[in-house]
């Protein structure tokens, strides 16, 4: 599955690349805003799910550390084993979705700069 995944984020990166080449400023600045929206989109629902099964599995393992919210991929060893595939799934979602997000502001600022020096 992971290495689905990541072939699907290599075509991905490759058509976005291939858009920002031949592609003029303005869709540029449009697909780069588009594709931030569709991050945050996504991204923010995530990663308040991963929070919450985190929390829940470190609770009903008796693991919950105090601020366990300030760093909580420093918990994953904490995790249950049988609880573990469900809550990094979501962890891996939510990166995803900060992933998207930085491709989307380098769209921008690629369309910006493209505006700005032309």
């Amino acid at each position: 599955m992971p290495e689905s995944l990541i072939g699907l984020g290599l075509v991905v990166l490759f058509c976005v690349i291939g858009l920002a080449v031949n592609a003029d400023a303005e869709v540029l600045i449009f697909a780069g805003l588009a594709l931030a929206a569709i991050g945050f989109a996504y991204g923010i629902p995530t990663a308040i799910v991963y929070h919450w099964r985190l929390h829940r599995a470190l609770d009903r393992a008796g693991r919950l550390p105090p601020r366990w919210w300030l760093q909580p991929t420093a918990h994953h060893h904490l995790l249950p084993r049988d609880e573990r595939a469900g809550v990094l799934l979501w962890a891996l979602i939510g990166g995803s979705g900060f992933g998207v997000i930085v491709l989307g502001i380098v769209l921008t600022s690629v369309g910006l700069w493209r505006t700005l020096s032309s």
